[in-house]
């Protein structure tokens, strides 16, 4: 049987160097654009602060999104629920659900950025522990409220008592909740197989080689534990790129715009993602397919609307 992919943006939340300040135009017609090249996903990333760069809340674009949309999923890959607070994330995730009729993905982690963790008063190397909490809660909320039932959680971060958040998602019993993680350590691994419906991985942090070592292992974590794994799902997001033929322009584009952005070196940034000729750009795509790779959520770092037509035309034809 042939191997198929299927292939999401993020929305442009972001403002990289040298671009106007956000506007509702620019999200709205992005969105819809998205939509009329019938990709499958539109996904959010999630920062309170981030360096000095400027972005715009996640689940506030994705509420206003799911309103002017009508098939797209939506994703947020993914929402901290940890400086967020798993309950109040659990209240908005359904209210988005809700919203799109029963298209949101959730996809959530602790998040890698120590500033996020600074303004909210909390703990950075606590982060994983109270992150396994509030997994928790969060499963917890939403099944128990597909039940009709009062919850009740006595953890070390968070306590509460016959707690009910009606109304209940869309989804039933809720929306597939999918665990962002680099892969790097075996805890974290078996974090996502315990509790996760899929796995989402940073493109920027995972090669395909890598990607298929640690699925596996995923694979072999849910068999292990008697889970089903028929429709255990992953996708690689925050795959940034930038397609052009000039191979002047592609390395500006990772050495002016998104190495500064995150912080990384820009060689580093340069072999797995998407930057360069359609053919170029094809093969590293192949690569994470033959890996296993179930979804390619593409982030144009410029011309976003440009760009997310080239790679419809010329780049998703090529895998259907």
């Amino acid at each position: 049987m042939k191997q198929t992919i299927t292939f999401g943006l993020h929305l442009p939340i972001i403002r990289f160097l040298g671009e106007a300040d956000h506007s509702r135009e620019q999200i709205i017609s992005f969105a819809k654009k998205a939509e009329s090249l019938d990709y499958d996903y539109l996904s959010v990333n999630d920062h309170i602060v981030f360096r000095t760069t400027s972005w715009i809340d996640s689940l506030t674009t994705l509420s206003a999104v799911a309103t002017i949309t009508s098939k797209i999923k939506l994703c947020t890959s993914i929402l901290n629920i940890v400086v967020r607070n798993p309950v109040v994330c659990a209240k908005a995730l359904t209210g988005i659900d809700i919203l799109s009729s029963g298209r949101l993905f959730a996809g959530v982690g602790p998040g890698s950025y120590k500033g996020d963790y600074a303004v909210c008063g909390i703990s950075f190397e606590e982060r994983w522990k109270r992150f396994d909490e509030a997994l928790q809660v969060l499963k917890l909320l939403w099944e128990q409220e597909s039940k009709g039932k009062e919850v009740d959680y006595n953890g070390r971060y968070y306590k509460f008592e016959k707690i009910t958040l009606a109304p209940r998602p869309y989804q039933k019993p809720h929306p597939p909740v999918l665990i962002g993680s680099w892969g790097s350590s075996d805890l974290g691994l078996r974090r996502v197989a315990k509790y996760g419906d899929g796995w989402m991985a940073s493109a920027y942090n995972i090669t395909p080689d890598k990607f298929k070592e640690k699925w596996n292992t995923l694979l072999s974590y849910r068999k292990d534990m008697g889970k089903d794994s028929s429709q255990f799902y992953n996708s690689v997001v925050s795959m940034f790129g930038y397609i052009d033929n000039n191979r002047e322009k592609i390395n500006k584009m990772i050495s002016n715009v998104l190495s500064p952005a995150l912080g990384r070196p820009a060689d580093e940034l340069k072999s797995s993602l998407l930057f360069g000729s359609i053919n170029e750009c094809i093969k590293k795509i192949e690569a994470f397919l033959e890996a296993g790779v179930n979804s390619i959520h593409f982030w144009p770092v410029n011309n976003y609307i440009d760009q997310i037509d080239i790679f419809s035309k010329e780049i998703i034809s090529s895998f259907r």
